[in-house]
This record gives structure tokens, C-alpha cells and sequence, in this order.
């Protein structure tokens, strides 16, 4: 038991002793992770609506067309091939029982990638109220949900190794 009388469950996430992160995932959510990392860059090339938040405008508003055109030109390969890496090493490893660092680091982008797909899909807004459960979405809703926690895990587990000056106070 915890603070409180609260249970502490183990995070599927973990370092181990030797710099590696020990993953501990159902294998359906594996299946379903590499899944999804299969089919965004699909919708990436594409230029799928649903992708608009992985392409953030610089210049918004009709004023600064030219400037944003530009900007366009010179960042959205990177940032496609930022997102490609990032999917292809979350396909690849989704099966892994550990990852690198580096590896990890790309599940969080892919993970945050997916996440901002589906909350554009589901026009997620602050003041959203969550579907209904015989609701069609509700199913991709708990999926985004998940993400989100899939999110917050990993940041923790990377988090944990920052230097105690360079942390925020309080919890994550």
C-alpha cells in the first residue's frame, strides 16, 4: 500500500540497471501500436486532413500566405521524415520486451503523433464530453484516451532521469 491507503501498480515501463527500458504491454496493444505506426505514414504522404496537427502552421492568416508557403518548403519533408522515423521504429519494436533510449524516445513521438490524429479525427476540445459508449467514436475515443496515458508513462520513465536541478517541482 501507498500514501494513503492507495495501491501502487508497477508502470509497464521501466529503466533497468543497464540503460534499457523493460516494456510490458499486452500483446494485443502491441499489435494495435504497430498497427496504427503502420498506416499513418500512409495518411502522411497522403496530406490526409486528419494530419494537420502534425503540421502546425508558422503564419497563420491569409496575410502572411507567401511566408507560410515558404516556411512549408523548408520544414515539411523534415517534418515527415521526423514522423516516418518515429512510426517506423514504434512498427518494429512494438513486439520488443525492451528498447533503447533512442527507441523510446520514438515511441513517445509516434505515441504523441497518433494521439494528435486522433484527436483531430474526433475534434477533441477541452470542453469535449466523451462519447457515449454506443456512440461509433467511443471506440476511437478510448483509443486517443490510451495514447494519452501511454504518453504521460513514458514521459515519467524519461523524466525520472533528469537531473533533480532541471526538474519541475511536483509531480509530472
Amino acid at each position: 500500500m501507498g500514501h494513503h491507503g492507495t495501491v501502487e501498480l508497477s508502470s509497464p515501463i521501466r529503466r533497468r540497471r543497464d540503460g534499457r527500458y523493460a516494456i510490458r504491454l499486452d500483446p494485443n496493444v502491441r499489435a494495435v501500436l504497430a498497427n496504427l505506426a503502420q498506416q499513418l505514414p500512409v495518411a502522411l504522404e497522403a496530406r490526409d486532413p486528419t494530419t494537420r496537427r502534425l503540421f502546425p502552421p508558422a503564419y497563420p492568416g491569409a496575410a502572411f500566405e507567401q511566408a507560410e508557403q515558404e516556411y512549408r518548403e523548408l520544414v515539411d519533408t523534415a517534418l515527415v521524415n521526423h514522423h516516418r522515423k518515429a512510426l517506423d521504429v514504434l512498427a518494429a519494436t512494438a513486439d520488443a520486451d525492451t528498447l533503447s533510449e533512442e527507441e523510446l524516445n520514438d515511441w513517445l513521438a509516434a505515441v504523441g503523433s497518433l494521439r494528435l490524429v486522433f484527436g483531430t479525427r474526433l475534434d477533441v476540445s477541452e470542453d469535449m464530453v466523451p462519447p457515449d459508449p454506443e456512440d461509433l467514436a467511443a471506440a476511437e475515443y478510448g483509443l486517443y484516451e490510451f495514447l494519452g496515458e501511454l504518453q504521460y508513462l513514458i514521459i515519467e520513465v524519461l523524466a525520472a532521469e533528469l537531473p533533480e536541478r532541471g526538474r519541475p517541482d511536483g509531480a509530472l
